[in-house]
């Protein structure tokens, strides 16, 4: 009697299994050195972990295999400014992506920045970030609101703004991106290869 409830328990399992889906992963990924980009990732991840039905993995970019590449529905990457462009670890992270046979097609892709002053490089960060990214092929999204168009920023080094610490309203502005691309994650899956 006891075999016969475990393999109906076991089959039983196995079709539950292949009903089940796997959700749709969005993949933060991130280089800090002084740990304000990690809050703004982190930030992000809250943002997008509040929208039910998607899995949110957070790694900093030495972190990142290309299978974490693959199996992401959407990339959100960060980049500190430095003398008004990406990180050079950010830049060499995103050539290593493959290319051949554009395999991030077709995925969301967003940007994030992180600069010690207003006007020091925030948007040029991100905007170059979204620039491969359509290289590669990815439909890329701004934040939630006009004042995150290009992405989320954060201005840590600078009057109001110096506290050395990504303040609320540009942690704010990190959540609205994630959950926006949460949201376009769940609500347009046929986009996806």
């Amino acid at each position: 009697m006891r075999k016969i409830v475990l393999l109906i328990c076991f089959g039983l399992g196995i079709v539950l299994n292949s009903f089940a889906q796997k959700q749709p992963e969005v993949l933060i990924a991130y280089y800090s050195q002084s740990g304000s980009t990690k809050a703004l990732a982190e930030s992000i991840a809250e943002g997008a972990k509040s929208v039910d039905g998607v899995t949110v993995t957070l790694l900093s970019i030495d972190q990142v295999t290309s299978q974490h590449l693959f199996d992401a529905r959407a990339i959100i990457v960060g980049s500190p400014v430095y003398n008004a462009n990406i990180a050079p670890a950010v830049q060499e992270f995103i050539n290593s992506w493959p290319f051949e046979g554009r395999p991030l097609k077709n995925k969301i892709g967003a940007a994030f920045s992180t600069g010690g002053g207003i006007s020091i490089g925030e948007e040029l960060v991100m905007l170059n970030i979204l620039h491969s990214m359509l290289i590669h092929g990815l439909i890329v999204v701004g934040g939630e609101e006009a004042e995150a168009a290009f992405g989320a920023s954060a201005v840590t080094g600078e009057v109001p703004f110096d506290s050395g610490k990504a303040e609320d309203v540009f942690l704010k502005k990190g959540f609205g991106l994630g959950a926006r691309v949460a949201k376009l994650v769940i609500n347009f899956p046929e986009v996806h290869n």
